[in-house]
């Protein structure tokens, strides 16, 4: 009886000591976006880059498609992406693609909530006619929500505050949830 006793209570200790070694060895579920240094590694991106066809600025001829798809590849932090989406729209990929997006329109910020993409512009620089207000939101809205499937709608802001229209022309109070400018 007294050896049983022993080996019950040996028997428990190597259990209890098989347990406790396992601690830990569960698949980690957070996701993993730094290296061992901690910093945040970069991805590729596959986006649909929106582009003013120029043959239909040029010509208002409304048989033309107004925008023109450009997909390409970029190496983004995924923080940084949604900036880096829209920064790849400056520049042009070939002839016949016209980017409203010009050098003095900055962004302050760029980022998701939900699904929402608030893209914040600087006020200094942002001018221009109602055909360049209206291709320079289609060209944002229709690349973020074609591009990333987490992307539902975007806000405009002006220096962190919604404003009535980003040149005078468009009312951009309420986030675009498809571009109605393109059809």
């Amino acid at each position: 009886m007294k050896n049983r006793r022993i080996l019950l209570i040996l028997l428990c200790g190597i259990l209890a000591l098989g347990m406790f070694s396992f601690t830990g060895c569960g698949k980690d579920t957070e996701p993993n976006d730094s290296s061992d240094n901690g910093a945040v590694t970069e991805q590729e991106y596959r986006v649909a880059l929106f582009f003013a066809n120029e043959e239909y600025v040029v010509t208002g001829d409304e048989s033309l498609e107004k925008f023109k798809v450009y997909e390409k590849e970029i190496t983004s932090k995924p923080a940084e992406v949604y900036l880096d989406a829209l920064e790849a729209l400056r520049t042009e990929p070939e002839a016949g693609y016209n980017t409203m997006l010009y050098e003095q329109i900055k962004f302050n910020e760029v980022y998701l909530e939900g699904e929402t993409v608030y893209v914040d512009m600087n006020s200094d620089g942002l001018s221009g006619s109602s055909l360049d207000e209206s291709f320079l939101i289609s060209q944002i809205v229709d690349t973020l929500i074609n591009s990333f499937d987490e992307v539902k709608q975007v806000q405009f802001l002006i220096d962190g505050e919604v404003p009535e229209t980003l040149m005078g022309h468009v009312d951009t109070q309420s986030p675009f949830t498809n571009d109605t400018f393109t059809n």
